[in-house]
């Protein structure tokens, strides 16, 4: 018989009210077409799923399950979020589109930020 530790039992609790307190969002993104950003969700969702395998590996097997189910709600959000966009922007469009087109303005944007960084780094260096 496996025995469950209190630690269990509390990640459990916790991580089944962080799926119940993200329902009202999925039904938003579900029902009313709204929209998160995501690549926030995607890697939410990767990170959380990751964290069901740790618990796993220490046999906390009501903790796995409590943090695949927050996982899986975070991996909705961000397919709905993905698909409401295609549908308002890019109707004519796949899905893939929408993420090579996401991923390619966030990798602009990424080195958007890295190019104004390393500008004012060698600014404050020829300052001084």
């Amino acid at each position: 018989m496996i025995e469950t530790t209190w630690q269990d039992i509390a990640i459990t609790v916790i991580t089944i009210l962080f799926a119940v307190m993200l329902l009202p969002q999925l039904r938003d993104v579900i029902s009313r077409g709204a929209v998160l950003n995501f690549f926030s969700a995607l890697c939410t969702s990767l990170l959380s799923y990751i964290m069901a395998l740790v618990f796993a590996t220490l046999e906390l097997w009501m903790s796995m399950a409590g943090q695949a189910l927050v996982a899986s709600t975070w991996m909705l959000l961000a397919y709905f979020s993905l698909r409401n966009v295609r549908d308002h922007m890019f109707p004519e469009e796949t899905l893939a589109f929408v993420v090579q087109d996401f991923f390619t303005v966030w990798v602009q944007g990424v080195a958007f930020i890295v190019a104004g960084s390393v500008k004012g780094i060698f600014s404050r260096i020829k300052q001084d």
